[in-house]
């Protein structure tokens, strides 16, 4: 049985990206019982239930490093551990890292021993990305950083990875380009909110990250990421590395980056209709000064949209007229243990054939749970 294990920060950020959570308390709801088994690279840890996850994620982990000491052309000095979590509601008790760890968070690859920690959500497709994502960053800390915080006192190491550069790897080994990445920054582009490369932060460090490293294969070769990572190594310096690998700058690298942009996507201008053109825009998160609304459900007679929004500052639920924009809130998330967590990126909210109740998917506790929700009541 493996004890908890705690870590201390001494100022290295976590490859997270996500918010803080001041004032957020982690519940251990379960007693978990650790094994593990071993690959040539990798000691994986499973609980009860997780046998066939763990050897899953043997063959995925041994297939993703592969791949990444290829690209990088470097291999691993320390074995690496992957603690494999059976759900997110179990993956959000774990000790390895202090943070509550939100629906968002896929996975997490924190620096003290250089270990991984990984839920398994439903999809093997999803798992195996998440696996590889989580495996470059565990690549680039051994690589750069000696894979622990013992390494980087005792070589004396400033060196600071970018989140954009971080995270747009790890997105780029693991899907090269993908459709949603495409869809973001075709969005981005067209109305003229991609910000440079040096300020791509929060999400736009994992798509736009991801779009510069693409941009970089296919116009300097795939041969050049290695490169970069070796010159940047060498220098120490992150700016002095992609100088001395393709001869720019990050800023102006970042400047062709960018018009490259246009030039793929702007042309969409002239092609495609503006939703205003042909539909009534029914919310407006500028004007109601809030970031989210999202998850839409239109009821069977095609009369209200349930959908969840942050405008109280916590993710609710509400419903809104297609007749009229009167607006309704029904749920109040994120208060109450019943209504922990609305599932924001996979609500399955659906409405009863009557269009008297909807079913909300939420975080109750320690599991999930299913709620009927009468609208009028």
């Amino acid at each position: 049985m493996m004890k908890s294990l705690l870590y201390v920060f001494l100022g290295i950020t976590l490859a997270v990206a996500q918010e803080g959570n001041f004032g957020k308390n982690k519940v251990q709801y379960k007693k978990f019982e650790w094994y593990f088994i071993q690959t040539d690279h990798f000691d994986i840890y499973f609980y009860q239930g997780g046998e066939h996850l763990a050897n899953f994620t043997a063959f995925a982990a041994e297939s993703a490093y592969a791949s990444i000491s290829k690209s990088f052309r470097y291999q691993l000095n320390n074995r690496v551990p992957i603690m494999v979590y059976n759900s997110h509601n179990d993956f959000q008790q774990t000790n390895v890292v202090s943070e509550y760890l939100e629906e968002g968070i896929g996975g997490v690859t924190e620096l003290f021993k250089n270990r991984v920690v990984i839920p398994f959500e439903g999809s093997y497709r999803q798992f195996r990305h998440v696996i590889h994502h989580e495996l470059v960053h565990a690549v680039i800390n051994d690589m750069f950083y000696g894979g622990s915080i013992q390494a980087i006192i005792t070589n004396n190491i400033r060196l600071q990875i970018p989140l954009w550069m971080n995270e747009g790897l790890a997105e780029y080994e693991a899907l090269k380009w993908d459709v949603n990445s495409d869809m973001f920054m075709r969005d981005a582009t067209i109305h003229t909110y991609l910000p440079p490369i040096e300020n791509l932060g929060g999400y736009f460090a994992y798509r736009g990250g991801q779009s510069v490293w693409y941009y970089i294969a296919n116009k300097y070769g795939e041969q050049k990421i290695s490169e970069i990572l070796h010159r940047i190594k060498g220098a120490r310096n992150v700016d002095a590395g992609f100088k001395s690998a393709i001869g720019l700058s990050v800023s102006e690298l970042s400047e062709r980056w960018q018009k490259e942009q246009k030039v793929q996507y702007w042309p969409d201008i002239a092609k495609r209709e503006e939703p205003a053109d042909f539909a009534t825009q029914l919310t407006n998160h500028v004007k109601e000064n809030n970031f989210y609304n999202t998850s839409p459900a239109i009821s069977p007679q095609g009369d209200k949209i349930a959908f969840i929004s942050d405008r109280d500052d916590f993710f609710d639920v509400y419903v809104i007229s297609t007749i009229d924009n009167k607006i309704k809130k029904i749920v109040d998330g994120q208060r109450t243990k019943n209504f922990e967590e609305l599932h924001l990126l996979t609500p399955g909210m659906s409405w009863s054939p009557d269009g008297k109740k909807i079913a909300l998917a939420v975080k109750s506790g320690e599991r999930d749970a299913i709620y009927l929700v009468d609208v009028n009541t």
